[in-house]
């Protein structure tokens, strides 16, 4: 495919990977020596051997089925001329080359070219951009500006009798009968895809992945931490409580609850990372409402897709 008549845009070869790096995000560079043209692929914009651009097609980071668009980027001195539409078209012909069904796109609504890129995608026939998940990041001395009533929160629970239970204390038989319980909640349908523990629970750090245990006996909701060494911050990928009792207060009740025991443990400026998915309103409700004004990073995950 030729731009005029000195820029052509081509497959890359792994060979070709070296030169490329400036042209994709740091964290996505590791992807370049892995080029085959099946699951890693990747198209480039050339003026005499030089790189203008890229296109960088892979599998999807979060394990999903489908392909991956993971970036599109073109040099600074070359854009408005056509180029990023002409990159992607030639990257989604090359999954389909590979026989991807489909095509998604995430990226942050902090990137500094998400409108254009939305607009790109857009116009090539990508479905719109949607919100798929709301991120937040702050130290956990900043928490006292969102539980100003923690005490009452804490209280709450007390009245309720409902317990926070670090996962690390169940030992293997009380750690068998929350795996038990979520089996059953998925059994009834009560228990969602994107609320399942059982994936992190390997995983999952023990001091600050509590259960949620109600007067009854029964496990009714967690909060699941994950420790991320690379960028030295604690995770929360999931925070559920079963519906029937989402409207009491016990979710709010374990964020106050574990980052109080983060600043007490580690200290005020232990950096704790929330997540909530457009499939869990109550959570991104309550990230969005109580904590946004106060994180020292938020941003929105948004998500196109173009089937092939």
């Amino acid at each position: 495919m030729m731009l005029g008549t000195t820029v052509q845009i081509r497959s890359v070869t792994v060979g070709e990977a070296e030169r490329l790096g400036h042209l994709t995000f740091r964290a996505l560079r590791d992807l370049l020596p892995r080029i085959d043209g099946k699951r890693v692929a990747a198209v480039a914009a050339w003026q005499d051997e030089r790189p203008l651009g890229l296109a960088l097609l892979g599998p999807n980071l979060l394990g999903k089925p489908g392909a991956q668009l993971h970036s599109i980027m073109v040099s600074s001195s070359h854009r408005r001329q056509g180029l990023g539409r002409q990159l992607l078209a030639a990257i989604v012909d090359a999954a389909t080359a590979a026989g991807a069904g489909e095509l998604v796109a995430e990226w942050s609504s902090r990137l500094p070219g998400a409108p254009a890129l939305a607009g790109l995608l857009l116009q090539a026939g990508w479905t719109p951009p949607q919100r798929v998940s709301l991120r937040l990041q702050s130290s956990v001395d900043r928490t006292e500006r969102v539980f100003l009533r923690r005490a009452a929160l804490l209280g709450r629970l007390e009245r309720d009798r409902v317990a926070l239970v670090p996962w690390g204390t169940l030992g293997q038989g009380g750690q068998q009968q929350v795996r038990d319980a979520v089996a059953a909640l998925r059994a009834t349908g009560e228990l969602p895809d994107w609320a399942d523990p059982s994936g992190h629970l390997a995983t999952a750090e023990p001091h600050f992945t509590l259960m949620i245990h109600d007067a009854a006996g029964a496990w009714r909701g967690w909060i699941i931490c994950e420790y991320q060494p690379l960028v030295g911050r604690w995770f929360f990928p999931i925070g559920w409580v079963h519906p029937a009792d989402a409207r009491r207060g016990w979710l709010m009740a374990a964020i106050a609850q574990v980052t109080a025991m983060m600043e007490q443990q580690i200290g005020p400026d232990a950096v704790a990372a929330f997540e909530a998915s457009h499939f869990n309103p109550p959570m991104w409700a309550l990230l969005e409402k109580h904590f946004y004004p106060h994180a020292t990073m938020a941003d929105y995950l948004l998500a196109s897709r173009r089937v092939l």
